[in-house]
């Protein structure tokens, strides 16, 4: 299936895997395949994580029904084992993120704050999917499959980090003992030498001595909360520009010793809509406090998406038993989300089409913060007065792509449906 520039005959299924040959022809894991060619793999591994069947067996029917593909069952599980096709999965998805990295960023929530630019900015977290029907059982239970993935918090672009104890010998891998697994290179994520790195993360990811040294060998920060159980000694208090909207709900700024022989810095803040204090830890020293709270809280943005994975790509449950498989899996569902992302916005930026409806309720939702703000006595700040970005793709965007791609309908025409969708009426 070859893809083509776009024509009133470009289906939607070759639309939305419009990057994939480029892309495999930079790749230097490919190999030529008779049966089952390298692209063609990455398109059926793509269609796999947004099909809404129940298992392997199912996707292979429906894509033999739909005159897809026809793979016998032993031929797709066995390549699903291939570590070379891993590798080649993983090179794909590695260029794609950079791609987007470096085209795609007109949804930048930083994009105004210049003492940023030299930052790459990550939200990281840990995911499940249950347990493959065929994994073997340990003390008569099968385990959740965990692995941790991060968003890029500029333009939304997803990456698997590195899969947990992905055999189900362990019932769950702590974030930090799956963070020290990746080597300086890994999480800095082909960041360029010179530039820096942030990643926001829950509680699980606090270790100070690692932060310390993260910060010192590679440049790499980390924003979080503290603990309730945490003892930090107060070494003191940091100036800050009370008169900056952007500090605005902060209440205090301070520098503090650890048990761990290190400092961090503490800050206060006080949110203007809900009134809920939080208490943020960061190893960072150069932003100003009211901006580590900004960033922190758009690590929601990554729990949203794994909403989007679970409930509206629908992949809940490890495709197979094998590490190797149920990695594979992980990547293919970043590489459909990150091709999701690349769709959603020449939908928007080159046919205008927009979620009206999803866009209204977001302004209503902003109106509502800004009144409440003022009812507390505070005027929202204007880094948060504005209508966010989508934070996962609409569950109509999903059903209509699902519906179409399957059907090869012409990009065209599958325009007109999806326009009537999102109308506003």
């Amino acid at each position: 299936m070859k893809t083509t520039e776009t024509t009133p005959k470009q289906t939607v299924m070759e639309k939305l895997m419009k990057p994939l040959p480029e892309l495999t022809a930079q790749s230097t894991y490919t190999r030529k395949c008779s049966s089952l060619s390298d692209e063609e793999w990455l398109r059926i591994g793509i269609l796999r994580s947004l099909s809404a069947v129940p298992s392997g067996r199912a996707f292979l029917q429906e894509l033999t029904d739909h005159e897809e593909y026809s793979l016998k069952r032993s031929h797709y599980f066995e390549t699903l084992k291939s570590e070379r096709r891993l590798k080649f999965c993983h090179e794909i998805d590695e260029l794609l993120f950079d791609q987007l990295k470096s085209d795609f960023n007109r949804m930048d929530p930083f994009k105004n704050f210049s003492c940023l630019d030299n930052f790459d900015i990550y939200a990281g977290d840990g995911h499940y999917h249950a347990s493959a029907t065929h994994d073997p059982r340990k003390e008569g239970k099968q385990y959740a499959v965990q692995h941790f993935y991060s968003l890029n918090l500029r333009n939304h672009a997803l990456k698997h980090l590195v899969g947990a104890d992905v055999s189900g010998t362990r019932k769950k891998e702590h974030d930090m003992r799956a963070l020290k697994s990746l080597n300086t290179s890994e999480l800095r994520q082909n960041a360029p030498k010179g530039r820096q790195v942030i990643y926001t993360w829950d509680k699980a990811g606090i270790d100070f001595r690692q932060w310390y040294n993260w910060k010192h060998s590679g440049g790499i920060y980390f924003i979080s909360r503290e603990k309730e159980n945490m003892k930090l000694d107060t070494l003191g208090v940091l100036d800050f520009d009370r008169t900056d909207d952007l500090n605005t709900g902060v209440l205090s700024y301070e520098l503090c010793g650890t048990s761990c022989g290190v400092s961090v810095h503490r800050v206060k803040y006080k949110d203007p809509v809900t009134k809920t204090i939080y208490s943020f830890i960061t190893s960072l020293s150069q932003l100003p406090p009211g901006l580590i709270a900004y960033i922190y809280k758009l690590r929601w943005d990554i729990e949203k998406v794994f909403d989007q994975v679970k409930n509206k790509m629908e992949e809940k449950k490890a495709w197979a038993t094998s590490v190797t498989a149920k990695t594979m899996q992980a990547v293919f569902i970043c590489l459909a989300h990150n091709l999701m992302l690349i769709m959603e916005d020449e939908l928007e930026n080159e046919q205008g089409i927009v979620n009206e409806i999803e866009s209204r309720r977001k302004k209503k939702r902003l109106d509502k913060e800004i009144v409440l703000a003022k009812q507390n006595g505070v005027e929202l700040p204007k880094h948060l007065r504005f209508i966010k970005r989508f934070t996962q793709r609409s569950v109509k965007f999903v059903r209509w792509l699902r519906n179409n791609i399957f059907r090869r309908t012409s990009w065209q025409d599958a325009l007109g449906s999806l326009r009537l969708s999102y109308a506003d009426f």
